[in-house]
């Protein structure tokens, strides 16, 4: 649903903007039937790489980071004459297309059905010390084998699980990537500097996703050893039929 001039205006007295990302301390469930821990992940993705396309049709990447960076809340209040029914603030990362990245944190408003109203981005600024927490960074890169162009709209979703206490696994980390580039598409996975490894099983889930259907799917997990953690990781998915 597209924004007036009014929401525009309206969402920065109403949010405040730069929110800080928040670490949910309670374990996150794995996948939902869309395979990131909430769909307001992909709605707020889907929001950005629109927004994104309208104003450069051949933009980079850009990435959200699910747990353990986001905060959804339920609200009651508006903007302009629209009612908001949630509230996402979160991290993310932009890959330009000289290569550079720029991190920031987010916030996004959906409304009763769930879909994503508009979305603000503030870009950090480093030098001045506005920097996202202290992580450990998993970065990879996920592609397919078949010669064909991804259409508009896909997103890619990629899981950090510890499957030690459960086959279906506690998610440490997850990012949605909406991408104007060709494949591989690179991710970038954080966790806090303070997790600790000890006696747990770390795999690595991955998909491309348009709308609710999965196009292309990594079919086992990947599972990580200790000295992984710091190496790129190089996805191969496969196609759905």
């Amino acid at each position: 649903m597209p924004c007036d001039f009014t929401m525009q205006r309206a969402l920065p007295r109403l949010l405040g903007l730069v929110l800080p990302a928040c670490i949910v301390a309670a374990p996150a469930p794995a996948q939902d039937a869309r395979g990131l821990s909430s769909p307001a992940i992909s709605r707020c993705a889907g929001r950005v790489g629109l927004d994104t396309r309208q104003s450069d049709a051949a933009f980079g990447i850009i990435a959200l980071d699910g747990r353990p960076w986001l905060k959804v809340e339920q609200t009651d209040a508006a903007v302009g004459s629209q009612p908001i029914a949630t509230t996402v603030t979160g991290t993310g990362l932009q890959r330009r297309r000289n290569g550079t990245s720029v991190p920031f944190r987010f916030t996004c408003v959906l409304d009763a059905q769930g879909q994503a109203l508009m979305v603000h981005i503030a870009h950090l600024m480093p030098r001045l010390g506005d920097a996202l927490p202290p992580s450990i960074v998993v970065d990879g890169a996920a592609t397919y084998r078949e010669k064909t162009t991804l259409p508009r709209g896909v997103e890619l979703q990629v899981q950090l699980l510890d499957v030690s206490k459960s086959a279906d696994g506690e998610v440490l980390a997850e990012q949605a990537v909406r991408s104007g580039w060709h494949v591989p598409i690179p991710f970038s996975l954080r966790l806090p500097r303070v997790t600790s490894f000890e006696g747990r099983k770390i795999v690595v889930t991955a998909r491309l996703v348009l709308a609710h259907r999965v196009m292309f799917l990594l079919r086992e997990p990947q599972l990580l050893a200790g000295g992984e953690l710091g190496k790129p990781l190089e996805l191969e998915l496969e196609k759905v039929e």
